[in-house]
Order: structure tokens, then sequence, then C-alpha cells
């Protein structure tokens, strides 16, 4: 059996550290991850603080609108979305449940729609948001990249809440993920 040389042992540690390293560098994506239409991510005030109230995990899994790609135009499509009955239960979550009370950050809907796209990956995932406006077919098309680093089996998730401006009358939005 031939003795590793030392510039055979940088070799092998190099490629060692490249391939231990590799599913970490599909998560780098520059520090813009919205594109195109996209005026802001959503919540734009404190979107780390109240984030899980706002993501389809604290809704019951037996409710279908909690994992639907959503449009939300209004005042009331967005009241109707946040459910106050969701977050009041006390029967579903403890008294120090942060989204107890929660009430969604408000939006300008004359200006705005808040679109909801969900897509979810494992280990360390992170989310590529681009709206991009298909004036031919009257529509905006909105896809999520999700890029995945590690071989664990967790779970991650988002909404991938983003606001753009108002959807023109007549116009659709396309979902996809990547």
């Amino acid at each position: 059996m031939r003795k590793l040389t030392n510039q055979m042992w940088i070799t092998v540690s190099l490629v060692s550290l490249a391939l231990l390293t590799d599913g970490c560098f599909g998560l780098i994506d520059g520090d813009d991850h919205n594109r195109g239409l996209i005026v802001s991510q959503y919540p734009i005030n404190n979107p780390n603080q109240t984030w899980a109230c706002y993501e389809p995990g604290v809704v019951s899994l037996g409710d279908s609108t909690a994992k639907n790609n959503i449009i939300i135009n209004s005042n009331s499509d967005l009241e109707a979305y946040f459910d106050n009955r969701r977050y009041n239960d006390r029967s579903r979550y403890a008294p120090s449940y942060p989204c107890i009370n929660f009430k969604p950050e408000s939006v300008d809907f004359s200006k705005y729609t808040l679109l909801g796209n969900y897509a979810q990956g494992g280990c360390d995932a992170a989310f590529t948001r681009s709206v991009i406006p298909d004036d031919n077919n009257k529509r905006y098309n909105y896809t999520v990249k999700v890029r995945q680093a590690g071989l664990c089996k967790k779970l991650v998730y988002s909404m991938n809440w983003v606001l753009v401006p108002k959807l023109p009358p007549g116009y659709s939005v396309d979902f996809r993920i990547k």
C-alpha cells in the first residue's frame, strides 16, 4: 500500500472541504432575494418578530387555505385570510403563544397587491422570489426558487409574502416553484 505524500494529503483535504461546503454554496444568492416587480417582502416592519404568525404552520393541517397560493387585494381579503379565530382559539394554543391576538400588518391596497407563494425545502433552504409581468397574457408570473443544502430531512417553509404594484384589472397570477 502506498503512503500518501503531503501533496496528496493537501489535494484530498481540499476535495473533502469542497464536497462538505458544496451544499452551502447553493444558498448564496446575493443580498437581494426579491426580483422583478416586488416592492417589498411582507411584513415590512419587524418581519422577524412575528414571522411565524404569517406562516401556514400556525393554521390547522386540515385547513386547505393554509398553503394555497394567495392573492390578497383588499383589507377584507387580508382579514379573511388571517381570520382571528385561527389565532384566538385558546384550546389550540398556550396563553404564551406569540400569535394570540395577532393582527397582520396593514397594506395600502389602493397601491399594492399582496401575494403568497408557498414553498418548502429541507435542512437549510433559501428562497429567491421573482414577480415578472406578462402583459401579453395579462398576468404576473410569480416564481420562487428554492435552494437547499444539507442532507437532513428538516422541513423549512415560507409563504414568500411579497407586495407588488396593484394587480391590474383582468390580470391573474401564475405561481411557480423551481
